[in-house]
């Protein structure tokens, strides 16, 4: 794979869309546990519970459901329109590896919203799949960053995401009883190092300003040519 001289990791329209997603995650995950049909177990219970249309123990949780489905369904169409900017920009690094990677991404983002109560295998695939992506986009994201100049503290975050993921993962085959803390820390640490990765594109200021500069001026030819 083979990396164009151009803007490593992102620029500020993506950062700041992938803060967008986060904080639109974190609220509706939290207000979908205060609207949970009955009291939510944060360490004991799933997240995929927060999208069922009954709980556990067989109460109605529409307003749960609904929230949990706005939340999911606006995320996918932020991943969307990540994955738009990295179509059109090519002076991003890898930008077609990270266009798709967004859109399967936000594809998941959509499938996740089926209940997990009414087909669970759906559910889990979309889960699979917005998870997966964006581990993959954080992890090009953070060997990118590994190459700038003071970003020396990437092994941190590559320490700190992998090990999450995979005490995770190996809790989610052998079926623990420690799986949904295991959950919440991978979950955690996805969108904290995501988020924190991401915002290192102001270490190369120089790429981010000739960029915004080009697409001014192509925004600028382009209200000229309407307005002829």
């Amino acid at each position: 794979m083979r990396a164009d001289k151009g803007i490593p990791i992102c620029n500020k329209k993506t950062d700041s869309l992938f803060l967008l997603l986060i904080v639109i995650n974190i609220v509706s995950m939290a207000a979908g546990m205060l609207l949970y049909g009955e009291p939510f177990n944060f360490w004991q219970d799933a997240v995929s519970y927060l999208g069922a249309t009954k709980t556990v123990n067989g109460y109605s949780n529409y307003r749960s459901f609904f929230i949990f489905a706005l939340g999911m369904g606006v995320s996918g169409f932020i991943m969307i329109q990540i994955a738009f900017i990295f179509h059109r920009n090519h002076k991003i690094n890898y930008h077609r590896l990270k266009r798709n990677l967004a859109l399967f991404a936000g594809t998941g983002f959509f499938v996740i919203i089926f209940p997990c109560n009414i087909n669970n295998s759906i559910h889990s695939a979309g889960g699979a799949l917005l998870f997966g992506d964006l581990w993959g986009l954080t992890l090009l994201f953070l060997i990118e960053a590994g190459k700038l100049p003071g970003a020396g503290h990437i092994t941190i975050y590559h320490f700190i995401l992998h090990s999450t993921v995979l005490v995770y993962a190996f809790n989610f085959v052998i079926q623990s009883g420690i799986l949904q803390i295991t959950q919440k820390f991978a979950v955690f640490s996805l969108i904290v190092i995501l988020k924190l990765t991401t915002s290192l594109y102001r270490l190369t200021p120089q790429y981010e300003d000739k960029f915004d500069e080009e697409e001014t001026t192509s925004a600028g030819r382009l209200q000229n040519q309407c307005d002829t």
